[in-house]
């Protein structure tokens, strides 16, 4: 997965998913990974209302870390 923009949950959700299918992990792995059930990271995927720890930690567990830019900046990753 390369850079995504974000703007909407469903956005965060597509990300997530991308970002868990490149690690090669199912939902009940990362779950585990992040102390949640199977059934919150389905949540997340689907762009539902999920706490924002879990989202960021979801992320992170699939060797990933969220950015805040401001909205239309250009982004340069090293």
């Amino acid at each position: 997965m390369n850079l995504r923009r974000v703007v909407t949950a469903q956005d965060l959700g597509l990300a997530v998913r991308a970002a868990r299918h490149a690690k090669g992990l199912d939902q009940a792995e990362l779950a585990e990974r992040c102390g949640v059930t199977r059934m919150t990271i389905s949540r997340l995927e689907r762009g539902e209302s999920v706490n924002a720890a879990t989202a960021v930690t979801a992320l992170s567990e699939c060797g990933y870390e969220l950015l805040a830019a401001p909205k239309f900046s250009k982004v340069s990753v090293r």
